[in-house]
């Protein structure tokens, strides 16, 4: 790893930062969808605006935070939450496309992807910002019972114990619409980074790939390793950010579909893929599967991956995927600044 190349970003539950903005044609950073967006345009065509590509580019976000938020009583999501367990409710077509990829990686994972999560993590305060441990929590009812009328973009659930939560995809889902958004303003070189979901658009501002940390999932100031990579999108989950930690240990907040309890067979899972929908949806899988199911899968949709287990000693235990490399992160001491991610 070339010391004098910085490290532009980190993707993980939460990231770091340390380049420069000077080597930027235009930057911005919004508070959306609970978290920071951070948008950087590097190169663009002859002509085109830079800054209108940003503004298109987080267009595109608010847009999905004001469908998909559940804490939004207006939004889409919120009102399927609420009627489509009696009726057939109308959304937009961004709902019905999430669906329907959430739909998709549902089957690939058996099941271990799962949108239907809400009333379990509601159960463990994870969406209040006051998790605890409850003395009971429902099940998700399964994605099975979410019915998809995608010719009317209509929704209905066929029980009433249906709750949806796009917390496992969404994120991925407005990267993608918002790296389309700045590749139709012409932009060549960009890098967007929502709460620690990251895409990239073309090379980094150097000619060479893009490097990203990958923050370690017990120490908050220092990082794992850092991937390099080219235009790509990269997300991580685990239970770095929000858990409970209490005398019968430590519960993350990605949920098993399967059993209604906080996962635990990893605890950080990198995924890097064309797709911000697919890595991120790919990411929450990871942690209910484990390494080897997870690893099993990786070749059938076109994915990397970094996967962290915790030893018996408390140290982590990276497992590197084929065709990527976890290079050396800096010292401690020039480790980079850690930005307000929220």
């Amino acid at each position: 790893m070339s010391r004098g190349r910085p490290l532009l970003a980190a993707v993980a539950v939460l990231g770091f930062a340390s380049a420069s903005l000077a080597d930027s044609l235009a930057a911005r950073r919004e508070y959306v969808m609970g978290t920071i967006a951070e948008v950087r345009v590097h190169a663009v065509r002859p002509g085109a605006d830079p800054e209108r590509a940003i503004e298109a580019a987080m267009g595109e976000i608010h847009a999905v935070d004001r469908l998909m938020a559940v804490q939004r009583p207006d939004s889409d999501v919120s009102r399927l939450n609420r009627g489509a367990a009696t009726r057939a409710v109308t959304v937009d077509h961004r709902v019905i496309e999430v669906l329907r990829a959430s739909r998709r990686l549902s089957e690939l994972t058996d099941g271990a992807f799962d949108v239907t999560v809400l009333p379990t993590v509601r159960a463990w305060g994870f969406l209040s910002g006051r998790p605890r441990r409850p003395r009971q929590a429902p099940r998700p009812a399964g994605y099975r019972h979410v019915r998809i009328d995608a010719a009317h973009d209509a929704v209905a659930f066929d029980q009433d114990d249906v709750g949806i939560d796009f917390g496992g995809i969404a994120k991925g889902y407005a990267l993608d619409r918002a790296r389309t958004a700045m590749l139709r303003h012409g932009v060549r070189s960009a890098y967007l980074d929502l709460g620690g979901n990251v895409a990239t658009l073309g090379s980094a501002p150097d000619g060479g790939p893009w490097r990203l940390g990958i923050r370690h999932p017990r120490r908050p100031d220092a990082l794992l390793g850092v991937l390099e990579v080219g235009e790509a999108a990269v997300s991580t989950s685990g239970d770095a950010e929000r858990f409970v930690e209490d005398e019968q240990g430590r519960a993350g907040h990605v949920i098993d579909p399967l059993t209604g309890r906080p996962a635990d067979a990893l605890v950080s899972a990198t995924v890097v893929a064309a797709s911000a929908t697919l890595a991120d949806g790919l990411s929450t899988a990871a942690v209910v599967m484990g390494r080897e199911a997870f690893a099993d899968l990786l070749p059938r949709v076109g994915a990397r991956a970094v996967l962290v287990e915790l030893g018996h000693d408390g140290r982590p235990i990276p497992w590197i995927g084929p065709g990527l490399r976890l290079h050396t992160a800096p010292a401690p001491g020039r480790a980079p600044e850690l930005p307000s991610h929220d």
